[in-house]
């Protein structure tokens, strides 16, 4: 086997599973869930001159039937110059309050002699209609409300329930009054795609299932498209070139001296790339450094010496059937995922990173070409580019946004799974053309022709 193609596809996969790592996308300024409260207020108005800390904040959010809410603020000015400055210039006091809280209209303005700023807002679209006459509010989401939300902002919260209605879903960490009108929150700390609020009708036989249908009904077709636009496309991507490929190895496989060759070096080959890859991080002074993919070289390298060492053993070669490849090819991909693992706290200030830990799923497909190619190798076309395919669709699953609406990076996301699904399929073939050569003796022995699956003579 060509070393330097080797070389080629350890280097590929590395710079695809780097492309396909989850995109930050650009996100507003941080502010909290309620931006007219507290630091978030004082901040505001130091911006139109006005120095002041509040000593006190509260938030009330009355949700009303047609998803329209009323909020009633009330910050406590600590600065008496402050608040008396506020209390006789309306129009400064009204400026800062409607620039404090970005999506909603300001209706008043008042201080008390007490120092208690209390601003009153309409927010027309803080909750929408649902199954059943529920209310469903996407507010404390980041995918459905401000994408960057953080924290509370008030040091209390309250939100009521519309006239016969009652709470349904509720924010982890809050609490809920006995009547079930009112859902109180004194902090807030996640943003989590399903904290979503729901209200449904006091009298309803069917309350317990009318919030989850609700929510449902709104992640349902988020989801449904996202499946398509980021796990389909490139999947069936994939599949046409893994399809394509699998039609150049079963001609290669008539030819046998270009199998023999295959065979008689593939175990070798292998064996000496995934040294090469693993010692590679453990060198003190390197003459081109990787950084970040010190880890998952190290860990592909030893995944791709395991299979090396396996396959330089006759008797393996020979008893191989597409279970035993199989399991070999889940076996060097457990051991490539642990040794990366293990690398990262070794090679890597950083230690072990949720974005190295994301990445590890992509070197799932690339271990599953060699089963794909053996079942290639016995003649079934359809389990290897199955096999194949179903390797590639699950990393891509795990990392999908599933159930979150993403509009503008959407082609981009797409654009750098395609680049991975190439540099995968093409750089990938000398893996299928090994897994065929495991396969080429079962094939050309003579004997009536076997189950891919298994091995053995159908019945």
């Amino acid at each position: 086997m060509n070393r330097p193609l080797w070389f080629a596809l350890l280097c590929a996969t590395l710079l695809a599973t780097s492309l396909v790592a989850p995109v930050a996308d650009a996100r507003p300024p941080p502010r909290p869930l309620c931006d007219g409260c507290g630091d978030s207020f004082a901040e505001t108005a130091a911006d139109r001159g006005v120095d002041l800390s509040v000593e006190e904040s509260t938030a009330t959010v009355r949700v009303h039937e047609n998803g329209s809410a009323t909020w009633v603020v009330r910050n406590r000015v600590a600065d008496a110059e402050a608040a008396t400055r506020l209390r006789a210039n309306a129009t400064l006091r009204e400026t800062i309050a409607d620039r404090a809280m970005w999506d909603t209209e300001l209706l008043s303005t008042t201080v008390s002699e007490d120092g208690v700023l209390t601003a009153r807002y309409r927010e027309p679209e803080f909750a929408e209609r649902s199954a059943g006459g529920t209310l469903r509010s996407g507010a404390f989401t980041e995918s459905y409300g401000y994408r960057n939300l953080d924290g509370l902002g008030a040091d209390e919260l309250v939100v009521v329930a519309p006239d016969g209605m009652r709470v349904g879903w509720t924010v982890p960490g809050s609490t809920v009054s006995e009547d079930g009108r009112r859902m109180t929150l004194t902090e807030f700390t996640d943003a989590d795609e399903g904290d979503f609020v729901t209200f449904v009708p006091e009298d309803s036989a069917f309350g317990a299932v009318l919030s989850p249908l609700a929510v449902t009904e709104k992640l349902g077709p988020v989801a449904a498209l996202n499946l398509g636009v980021f796990v389909g496309l490139p999947t069936a991507f994939f599949a046409t070139l893994v399809a394509g490929i699998a039609g150049a190895v079963s001609w290669l496989s008539t030819r046998s001296g270009h199998f023999e060759r295959v065979e008689n070096y593939a175990g070798t080959g292998l064996l000496t790339v995934g040294v090469l890859a693993a010692a590679y991080p453990l060198l003190s002074i390197t003459v081109f450094r990787m950084g970040g993919f010190d880890a998952p070289m190290f860990g592909i390298g030893v995944g791709l010496a395991a299979i090396g060492i396996g396959l330089s053993v006759g008797d393996v070669r020979e008893h191989a059937t597409f279970r035993t490849v199989l399991v070999g090819a889940a076996v060097a991909t457990c051991l490539a995922a642990a040794a990366a693992i293990g690398g990262a706290a070794l090679f890597d200030a950083s230690g072990v990173t949720t974005a190295l830990l994301s990445s590890l799923p992509f070197v799932v497909p690339a271990f599953a070409l060699l089963p794909a190619g053996y079942a290639i190798g016995r003649g079934d076309r359809k389990l290897g580019v199955a096999t194949a395919t179903l390797a590639f669709a699950l990393p891509v699953l795990s990392w999908s946004p599933l159930t979150t609406p993403v509009a503008g990076m959407s082609l981009l996301l797409v654009l750098f799974t395609g680049v991975y699904a190439v540099a995968l399929a093409v750089l990938g073939a000398p893996l299928l053309l090994v897994g065929a050569s495991l396969a080429r003796d079962r094939k050309d022995g003579g004997g009536p022709p076997s189950d891919p699956r298994d091995g053995t003579a159908p019945s």
